[in-house]
């Protein structure tokens, strides 16, 4: 976890915030820029993008888990 913040951190400030999806509420609170209309949009498909992912792979392991025990 501390990692990804880190590396929410460092990405923003490089100006790439807005395609990586931890940070966008740093973004949201003016930590790296102000927020614009492309960083609100982008940080939004970009948090759908991998909460759908996630919730894909989810339900996908839970199908293919043992469930016998």
């Amino acid at each position: 976890m501390f990692v990804m913040l880190f590396s929410a951190q460092v990405i923003a400030a490089l100006g790439f915030g807005s395609c990586f999806p931890y940070s966008v509420p740093g973004l949201y609170a003016g930590i790296a820029d102000p927020p614009t209309r492309t960083a609100r949009d982008t940080g939004h498909r970009a948090g759908a993008g991998h909460r759908n992912g996630r919730g894909a792979l989810t339900i996908a392991w839970w199908r293919r888990a043992d469930h016998t025990r």
